[in-house]
């Protein structure tokens, strides 16, 4: 279903899944179709959720593809996507932002200054423009709740994925300065710690662990479902 077939009523629950056609996204996705949210997944490839909205083509939910593309008007296709969800739907209800993801490469000491930029930007960076314009559209949710996912790498050190584990613990402090910043009157912020290998994921070589999707997007959305969850919820073996 496209982004122009979206009909969510007052009182429909409507989640923006930054991330949503990527390897952990998708199952938080199809888990919250299936528990009857009105799912919008802005992607920069839109043939990539075709397969996610086709299986969730009998779920309670729907799920409704923004292309993430620059529009002409002012700002990035973050700002872009933002306009189109705020012209899709009188509001939105919950974000989850699973963002980033695994990379391996040299010691951080050999890594060259692309790559190391690279990291910032598709993890760090990418998660405060996310959170940028997304928290502003939680605006008179009932519970407005932003949550993001993160990894083993933010509480370990590990080597050959050193800037994911410096991004990752940037990635907490981000979030624990915009709960800061938003005070007792701002959306709930949490983060989901996915504390093993996502199975099935082919860029974990070798895992020591590892654990279903089913099972982080379950919690996921407990966390959406429950206003007394933690800040910090950790998923693992």
């Amino acid at each position: 279903m496209n982004a122009e077939d979206v009909t969510a009523g007052s009182e429909a629950r409507v989640l923006v899944a930054a991330g949503g056609a990527g390897v952990l996204g998708r199952f938080v996705v199809v888990a919250a179709a299936r528990a009857g949210w009105t799912v919008l997944v802005p992607t920069r490839r839109p043939d990539a959720a075709r397969d996610v909205v086709a299986t969730c083509a009998d779920a309670p939910g729907t799920v409704h593809v923004v292309p993430a593309l620059p529009d002409g008007g002012p700002g990035d296709a973050y700002d872009a996507v933002a306009r189109r969800v705020g012209d899709l739907v009188p509001h939105v209800s919950a974000v989850v932002a699973s963002l980033g993801g695994w990379r391996l490469g040299p010691r951080l000491l050999d890594l060259s200054g692309d790559a190391w930029h690279a990291a910032l930007t598709d993890h760090l960076t990418a998660h405060l423009r996310a959170a940028q314009v997304y928290v502003p559209l939680l605006a008179g949710a009932r519970d407005p709740v932003y949550v993001m996912t993160n990894g083993a790498a933010a509480d370990v050190p590990m080597v050959g994925s050193g800037a994911v584990s410096v991004t990752g613990a940037g990635q907490r402090m981000l979030l624990d300065v915009l709960r800061a910043e938003g005070g007792p009157s701002g959306p709930r912020f949490h983060e989901v710690t996915v504390t093993a290998a996502v199975a099935g994921d082919d860029r974990n070589v070798d895992p020591v662990a590892q654990v279903r999707g089913e099972d982080v997007a379950a919690a996921v959305l407990g966390v959406l479902d429950d206003p007394g969850s933690p800040a910090r919820v950790r998923v693992g073996p």
